[in-house]
């Protein structure tokens, strides 16, 4: 079960990457052109935009007259084009290209691994093993635990719930942002909200009716300072490069995430406080 259902998770989070996220935007729009703009674009100006998307990096090392002889127009036309999308000249024009171009790279495998191995360093660390016997200590306190989370983090939740409950820690796990929180609020209980940004609001919206009740929360997000840590009884970071690509589309890594939910586990596991399950065996293999 458990290789299948990694798999089913790393799916599931590859699927989740093509979907958009809404956390609480502090920077402006990533899309170069919006529909409104191209909309207004006459036929000559129509065949500039397709040529210069379909030759991006090329652009934004070509002058004014370069892009005028590819697209067999004047070089009036091309500065008409630019200011069309709100560009005071040519100039300007191939700064925002080359910007948007840039985020649309992603980063180097080899940068990508440099980035984990100083997450796993960052994980050897006292402040690191803290934080973990603090969650374990919060786990075996509560009477109740569920996890919290949208989109990509939504699934992690469900193989979060999944994994606590194979070494007898029963957890559910919730991805809509509008599901009622427990009537009854009495009940020692954990919520686990698992956000990269820690800004997304429908997870702040479900975070402050949990708050009124006598519920632990538990964070873990990418850095410390966010909205839903400041609203956290402990918060966990991993401190991974943020890749969000146009229309903020995240796609940073979510390897951290899975191994600070295993490390919980095993962690549960090895305290021998509660065995593992045995009544269907074969389901836990």
């Amino acid at each position: 079960f458990k290789l299948l259902n990694l798999v089913d998770i790393c799916v599931r989070i590859i699927h989740n990457q093509g979907r958009k996220l809404h956390p609480t935007k502090k920077g402006g729009d990533k899309m170069l052109f919006t529909y409104k703009q191209i909309a207004n674009l006459n036929e000559t100006e129509t065949f500039i935009y397709r040529y210069v998307m379909k030759h991006i990096k090329v652009v934004t090392n070509m002058s004014v007259r370069d892009l005028a002889e590819c697209t067999h127009v004047s070089t009036a036309t091309v500065v008409r084009f630019c200011q069309k999308l709100d560009c005071n000249g040519f100039v300007e024009f191939k700064t925002k290209l080359k910007l948007f171009n840039d985020g649309l790279t992603l980063p180097e495998t080899d940068d990508e691994i440099d980035v984990l191995l100083e997450f796993f360093n960052y994980a050897r660390s006292v402040d690191f093993k803290e934080k973990i016997n603090k969650f374990v200590k919060y786990i075996k306190e509560a009477k109740s635990i569920c996890f919290l989370g949208i989109g990509t983090s939504g699934t992690l939740g469900k193989y979060g719930a999944r994994y606590f409950s194979n070494v007898g820690y029963y957890s559910q796990s919730i991805d809509d942002p509008y599901y009622p929180p427990p009537v009854d609020g009495n009940e020692s209980s954990l919520l686990i909200a698992l956000t990269e940004s820690g800004e997304t609001r429908e997870v702040i919206d479900q975070l402050k009716m949990y708050q009124s009740q006598n519920t632990k929360i538990v964070v873990i997000t990418n850095k410390p300072g966010s909205t839903i840590d400041q609203m956290a009884d402990l918060g966990i970071y991993y401190y991974v490069k943020d890749i969000i690509l146009p229309q903020t589309y995240n796609i940073s890594s979510q390897v951290p995430v899975l191994y600070i939910l295993e490390r919980v586990t095993h962690e549960l596991q090895n305290a021998k406080e509660k065995s593992l399950p045995l009544k269907f065996p074969s389901r836990n293999l």
